[in-house]
């Protein structure tokens, strides 16, 4: 008997199982990024606090060189700063397109699944047709053999 056609669909079931769970993989992995890179700005955030106040503290008794090396470093690390912003938005938007796909992944994976699912349903069905046909040609025969008028 030839395979039937739920049976052919597991491959792409697998298939598309396998490319659900790289997704997912993938967004894991882009979920991890954006906690690092939040901590780092975090990290960057308490440094430049914590370098302000010692520059406020620092300021009084300082002479003019000082002061212009703190506020150049100051300046370096806003700029440090805004790069860590623009690179945290670009794993945000990364971290999206991976959530996206796994999605799209999920979904598909759910229709194979289901879709499998209608035709073991309607092969089912048939196959009890076919077997119910069988059991009624079965019975005609026996009938028409050992039917009324007919000696045994």
């Amino acid at each position: 008997m030839a395979e039937q056609r739920s049976e052919r669909l597991k491959v792409v079931l697998m298939v598309a199982e396998r490319e659900e769970q790289a997704a997912a993989a993938r967004l894991g992995e882009a979920r991890q990024q954006l906690e690092q890179e939040e901590g780092q700005l975090a990290q960057l955030q308490d440094y430049r606090a914590q370098y302000l106040a010692d520059y406020r503290e620092q300021r009084r008794g300082v002479d003019a060189q000082s002061l212009m090396s703190y506020s150049g470093f100051l300046q370096r690390l806003g700029e440090a700063l805004g790069g860590q912003e623009q690179k945290l938005a670009q794993v945000r938007q990364y971290l999206e397109q991976c959530r996206h796909q796994w999605q799209e992944k999920y979904h598909r994976r759910r229709s194979l699944e289901d879709m499998i699912t209608r035709m073991r349903s309607e092969e089912n069905a048939v196959l009890e047709q076919r077997q119910q046909r069988e059991l009624d040609d079965l019975a005609a025969q026996r009938m028409g053999r050992t039917g009324p008028g007919r000696k045994r």
